[in-house]
């Protein structure tokens, strides 16, 4: 699938989605709560996100997260830690992000399928009920790297290449997103358009799954175009990228961003 073509297919999704979190430039969030697993605490994307808003000279808002390893969203429901932050009421923002292979998997597997779900809602309905204005929004991850259907691992539950299983991930997380009456943040769908792109950096880590840096960096550029939609504000944060790694991703991220 060409850059435009993805593009073309997330706009569709997004007209879809019944868009109850938006936000306007002036209504920044004070309070951010992260519900997730490996795929937000590695290179701790929270502390990116507030890195990258405090470099374009805004407020960082109280950020707080819960990322017990591999857990689904139907798991967290009975995690306590991440179960004791929800109830600590009063955030703007709400994040929640699924186990990296049950959305893809939901494709096909009805028991699957139910359990992403019912999470999805369970989560949602706790996080509204201790924080009635809270905005929610579901983190879309990536799909593996092409190299994972090259290796003994491969699971074709997941689809049959990265545009099969990032199409599936899509698919699920507005499904989610829909029956919550919630936004997605389309981290995977900037991913994507890397990979797409004759300059693609290697955003996965050698396992082919975890992020390296510069998708975590990526990430939460677009966390911030989703939560801010701030579109001429100077991202001066770069961590440990080069000025023309950094560069690059955020052309990436404003690209998405441009094409709601």
């Amino acid at each position: 699938m060409t850059s435009k073509a993805l593009l073309r297919n997330i706009a569709v999704c997004l007209c879809a989605l019944t868009l109850a979190t938006a936000v306007s430039a002036s209504d920044e969030p004070r309070r951010v709560l992260f519900i997730g697993n490996s795929y937000t605490g590695v290179n701790q994307l929270p502390n990116v996100f507030g890195e990258i808003i405090k470099s374009v000279g805004l407020t960082i808002p109280a950020i707080k997260s819960s990322t017990p390893g591999a857990l689904t969203l139907l798991k967290q429901l009975s995690y306590p830690a991440s179960l004791a932050l929800i109830d600590e009421g009063e955030w703007d923002v709400v994040v929640l992000q699924g186990q990296s292979l049950e959305p893809a998997i939901a494709e096909s597997d009805e028991a699957i399928r139910a359990d992403f779900l019912k999470g999805a809602q369970g989560l949602c309905e706790r996080a509204r009920a201790k924080s009635p204005q809270a905005r929610i929004y579901f983190y879309e991850t990536w799909a593996r790297h092409a190299d994972f259907w090259k290796s003994k691992e491969a699971m074709t539950a997941v689809g049959k290449d990265p545009a099969e299983m990032q199409a599936r991930l899509r698919k699920w997380y507005d499904k989610a997103a829909e029956l919550c009456k919630a936004s997605v943040v389309r981290a995977g769908d900037a991913w994507a358009l890397n990979y797409q792109d004759p300059k693609a950096l290697r955003l996965h880590a050698k396992d082919n799954s975890h992020p390296e840096f510069r998708g975590t960096y990526l990430a939460a550029l677009v966390f911030f175009h989703t939560i801010y939609h701030h579109k001429d504000l100077d991202v001066r944060y770069r961590g440990k990228l080069s000025e023309e790694e950094a560069s690059y991703l955020k052309g990436l991220a404003e690209k998405l961003a441009q094409n709601p």
